[in-house]
């Protein structure tokens, strides 16, 4: 007879909004605050046994104010790997108004970096070692995780828990929108995850942008 399997839930959760997501800057590892509309976001997420965020303030102050929310008393710990993806030289400028980065957004490819940044291959390869060395434990011991961090590394993990086929190196890859503050469930059993759903923020204002002509 075997025995009962062992649950375990992660919560990921991208930032609440700032005033760069409102702009569509490339915020990169720029470390800037949420705003008002970002900080009632964190306020209506939130619950948990473990809660990792970016080492990034906007990413640091969500996970603490959802759990400050939701009565949980638990200390949030700052990871350098769930740190947004590095934009390099690209870092602080526009994504549609700037025609260089615009180009390269239009043009990237999964293992494509910008100028002295990092590529989605490069990302998912830290959020890998991350999850399979602080997480995926967790998870076989049944606890509850939450993850606070950004829009590139939540998508990362999309690869890194087999919800997404790993792209080739040059193969474009569709860029799934992450909404600022609303978390994303995946329910585990036994190592393996069984079910994966998103909760509404209630706070959120932004629907995904208008697809584009090619």
């Amino acid at each position: 007879m075997t025995g009962k399997p062992v649950k375990g839930v992660l919560v990921l959760m991208r930032h609440g909004e700032t005033e760069q997501n409102t702009r569509y800057v490339m915020t990169g590892r720029m470390d800037v605050p949420l705003n008002a509309t970002g900080e009632a976001q964190a306020r209506a997420a939130g619950e948990l046994d473990k809660a990792y965020s970016s080492s990034l303030s906007r990413a640091f102050n969500t996970a603490s104010l959802a759990l400050k929310e939701a009565g949980q008393k638990i200390a949030v710990e700052k990871r350098d790997d769930l740190m947004e993806a590095d934009g390099g030289a690209y870092t602080g400028r526009g994504i549609e108004s700037d025609p260089e980065v615009a180009k390269f957004v239009k043009l990237r490819c999964y293992n494509t970096a910008p100028p002295g940044g990092e590529s989605d291959k490069d990302v998912v390869a830290r959020v890998r070692k991350f999850y399979e060395t602080e997480v995926l434990p967790r998870l076989q011991r049944g606890e509850n995780v939450l993850v606070v961090s950004h829009s590139g590394t939540t998508r990362a993990f999309d690869i890194v828990l087999g919800l997404e086929k790993e792209p080739a190196d040059n193969a474009k890859r569709p860029r799934r929108f992450i909404d600022n503050a609303t978390p994303g469930v995946h329910e585990f059993e036994n190592d393996v995850c069984v079910k994966s759903y998103d909760i509404p923020n209630p706070k959120s204002r932004r629907a995904p942008p208008p697809p584009k002509a090619a």
